[in-house]
């Protein structure tokens, strides 16, 4: 249960296993200006205008925390907006895929979770350092880089330009005045018909059958 009230526009959630998502997170709150950060187990409060959820993803799926989280507090989500990112670094990164990386294998099990308004999603790429993995997680990883044909080797594709610019635009997003619903938009939501029920366009009472 969530008492305590928030004097900040944004929440950004984050699970992190090395810190790469944690830094994006913190980057990401950097851009948003007016937001608290919390590791998924010490949230405390969900009354923010916004709550960024943040998931790393390991062996292509997203954080086993993250996923709990949104189930155990679907409901409390449902009326809120929210924005999604993921962290991970694919096998066969390279600097040209970086550019047209979209991840949304990942994204799209975090959002078939939430209930309430996703207002926009973002995967970005993180960072491996052998030095410092376990010894479990070194050994399992270089075993399944060989198996798909590929090396382990330390790289890094953390973007720090790119997660405060996606900060921005979840500001302007959390802070835009709605539109004005005029009659014209009113029609189109509801099928753009504005015809009277039981008669037909030319204004001739439709006959029953």
């Amino acid at each position: 249960m969530f008492l305590s009230m928030a004097n900040k526009l944004a929440l950004v959630i984050y699970d992190t296993k090395y810190g790469s998502t944690e830094q994006v997170a913190h980057w990401v709150a950097e851009g948003i200006g007016d937001a608290d950060i919390r590791h998924v187990e010490d949230v405390t409060s969900l009354f923010y205008d916004l709550i960024v959820i943040g998931s790393p993803v390991y062996n292509d799926a997203p954080s086993s925390h993250i996923m709990a989280f949104l189930d155990r507090y679907k409901e409390n989500l449902a009326n809120k907006r929210l924005a999604v990112f993921t962290v991970s670094l694919p096998y066969n990164m390279t600097p040209e895929r970086a550019k047209s990386y979209t991840g949304v294998h990942g994204l799209t099990e975090l959002t078939g979770k939430i209930k309430g308004t996703v207002i926009d999603t973002k995967a970005f790429l993180g960072k491996v350092e052998e030095k410092e993995l376990t010894a479990l997680d070194r050994l399992s990883l270089r075993i399944q880089y060989f198996l798909k044909g590929y090396e382990l080797k330390d790289a890094n594709f953390m973007d720090r330009g790119a997660a405060i610019t996606w900060g921005r635009k979840l500001f302007e997003l959390a802070t835009k005045a709605p539109e004005p619903v005029t009659k014209e938009r009113k029609d189109r939501k509801i099928g753009g018909s504005t015809e009277v029920p039981g008669h037909k366009g030319n204004g001739q009472k439709e006959e029953k059958k």
